[in-house]
C-alpha cells in the first residue's frame, strides 16, 4: 500500500475524536534532564511492543523536553497510574518546571525517577531505537527493571474524560 497525490488525510478535529474513542491507560513517562534534575509528562501512547525481548515504546512530541531527556540520558520510566492519580496526570500533562516539587519519586536504574505513589506498576527502559512518526518520534526500549507496586486500578482516559477500570 502506499500514498498517492489524491490521498487525503482526515481533518485533525475527526483524527482526535477518533482516536479519542480509544480507551487507553494513563502513564507518566519519567527520565533525568541531567544530574538531579528529573523530567516526566503524561502519556496515553505506551504499549508493550515485545515480549522476548522485553520491549515496550512511548511516543513524545518531538518538541518535548522530556524527549530530550531521554535521548540524553538513553533511559525512561513508564509509571503506570492507579485509577485515583488524575491529579498527577493533570500535573505532567503540562508544561512548565516545578512538576516533582512536592512529588514522591526514588531513583531507579540509570537515575530515572520512578514515583513511589500513586502508580500500580513500573517499567525502566534503557533506550534502543528512535523511529520518526509524523510530529512524534516513537521511542523504543528495552525493559531492564520493573514491578508491579501493588494490586489496584489503573488510571484510564476515553473521550477527553478519566476513568476507572470498569468492575
Amino acid at each position: 500500500m502506499s500514498l498517492t497525490d489524491d490521498a487525503a488525510a482526515v481533518p485533525a478535529q475527526l483524527f482526535k475524536t477518533l482516536a479519542g474513542s480509544l480507551p487507553t491507560g494513563v502513564t507518566v513517562v519519567t527520565s533525568l534532564a541531567g544530574p538531579g534534575r528529573p523530567a516526566g509528562l503524561t502519556s496515553g501512547a505506551v504499549c508493550a511492543l515485545s515480549a522476548d525481548p522485553p520491549l515496550m515504546l512511548v511516543c513524545i512530541g518531538r518538541g518535548s523536553r522530556t524527549l530530550t531527556a531521554i535521548e540524553r540520558s538513553g533511559a525512561f520510566c513508564v509509571n503506570v497510574l492507579d485509577a485515583g492519580s488524575a491529579p498527577l496526570s493533570e500535573r505532567f500533562a503540562g508544561g512548565g518546571d516545578g512538576k516533582f516539587d512536592g512529588i514522591a519519586w526514588r531513583p531507579g536504574r540509570h537515575g530515572v525517577p520512578v514515583l513511589t505513589r500513586g502508580t500500580v506498576a513500573h517499567a525502566i527502559c534503557e533506550v534502543l531505537e528512535t523511529v520518526g512518526g509524523g510530529d512524534h518520534l516513537i521511542v523504543i526500549g528495552l525493559v531492564v527493571e520493573g514491578a508491579r507496586e501493588r494490586e489496584a486500578a489503573p488510571l484510564l482516559y476515553h473521550r477527553r474524560r478519566y476513568a476507572g477500570f470498569p468492575a
